[in-house]
């Protein structure tokens, strides 16, 4: 079973998490904020890899803190020229630094070894093209695709109602005690049981059709 540290940063209400395996000690990044420092020592930690479930820069903001250290990694779908250097360009404004290189390698179905525990890779589109979800038993970190309380925006460049439709859709079709770890916590809620927020994400997706 693998430990999951949630951390969360006033700033853009962002929800980044760090698993790490209580055997190995070994870690994956999830969603790294640019204060990550604040909450956690970043010396301590093995860090196996880095994980974006997307790149706009509210997500990528801290990849710098791991640029000498682990991979860091997105999915293809959000790998294309222009939504790369928009988002490169803003993370650079937030941050007054050069983003570190992503490797474009996740895809549906990739499967991140962490101990004895195999997290999933579930392309979820809608919010950008290259939205991922990451699942293992019984857990699902979401990003942007949804919230305890709603979706990802899709009024956006490379945002699609009709694909975030369908990734909700997937999702509904999971075992229904997965907890969801969104990736803000937009009104407040940090987490939830898909059997608790099912309800509301099936009417969303009745309102789209």
């Amino acid at each position: 079973m693998l430990n999951i540290k949630q951390i969360a940063s006033e700033s853009f209400a962002l929800l980044s998490y760090v698993l790490t395996d209580p055997v190995t000690q070994e870690s994956v990044v999830i969603d790294p904020p640019a204060g990550m420092g604040d909450h956690i020592d970043l010396k301590a930690l093995r860090v196996k890899t880095v994980v974006n479930t997307h790149i706009h820069p509210d997500h990528t903001m801290g990849n710098h803190l791991f640029a000498d250290r682990t991979p860091i990694l997105a999915h293809s779908g959000d790998s294309g020229f222009f939504h790369r250097m928009a988002s490169s360009s803003l993370s650079a404004l937030f941050t007054a630094r050069i983003p570190p290189k992503i490797s474009f390698t996740l895809s549906e179905g990739t499967m991140l070894s962490l101990g004895r525990t195999t997290i999933r890779v579930m392309h979820t589109p809608g919010h950008s093209p290259g939205s991922i979800c990451l699942f293992w038993p019984g857990n699902l970190i979401t990003g942007d695709t949804i919230f305890v309380e709603g979706i990802g925006r899709t009024d956006i460049p490379g945002g699609s109602l009709s694909d975030i439709r369908r990734s909700i859709e997937r999702i509904l079709a999971l075992p229904e005690d997965t907890r969801i770890w969104p990736g803000h916590y937009y009104g407040g809620r940090y987490t939830a049981t898909l059997k608790e927020i099912g309800p509301s994400l099936r009417r969303i997706a009745e309102s789209i059709r």
